[in-house]
């Protein structure tokens, strides 16, 4: 009786562990990943789809939060960057998630120009974000180019990113 029950245990934490591990939420994207399409909202109540709206344009994808004080060193950089390839069909997206403050005021305040998107905690999910700031570059394919490692420092960061995007359009 002890062995059957020790069977049917074993077996039912063997199942879940196969949902999980087959859960698409479950998995990171990596360098070579098809970046899953979203749809977000702006602060001003404009819906955003990520697919359509960087139709044909590298993708520069910023999961963040105002506590962070990584992403609060980080974006700086990403702002240079921004400023550099505007015009030349490079999209900048920060998506705003795990929030407890406000984004908006901290984006006004220090003159970020990126697409801000908010309530993006289901997103992050899907791309299997596990802390921040997760940066991504994502080519005219929705091919993710560069995936930002951690411990490295923002100039390291902003030099990939550079690179990651030189590369993408010359392609």
């Amino acid at each position: 009786m002890k062995d059957n029950y020790v069977n049917k245990t074993f077996s039912a934490l063997l199942f879940m562990g196969l949902i999980f591990t087959t859960n698409p939420r479950a998995a990171t994207l990596g360098v070579g990943d098809i970046a899953p399409d979203w749809t977000l909202s702006t602060p001003a109540g404009e819906t955003v789809n990520y697919y359509n709206d960087s139709e044909e344009r590298v993708s520069v994808i910023l999961f963040w939060a105002t506590w962070c004080p990584y992403c609060r060193s980080l974006m700086p950089h990403l702002k240079i960057l921004h400023e550099l390839y505007r015009s030349k069909q490079v999209e900048f997206y920060a998506l705003n998630f795990r929030e407890d403050s406000d984004p908006v005021a901290y984006f006004e305040q220090n003159k970020f120009r990126f697409k801000l998107m908010l309530t993006a905690d289901l997103v992050a999910e899907d791309y299997g974000v596990k802390g921040t700031p997760w940066l991504l570059v994502i080519d005219k394919n929705k091919k993710v180019i560069y995936k930002r490692p951690a411990g490295i420092t923002d100039i390291i960061v902003s030099q990939n990113v550079k690179y990651a995007i030189k590369k993408a359009l010359t392609k």
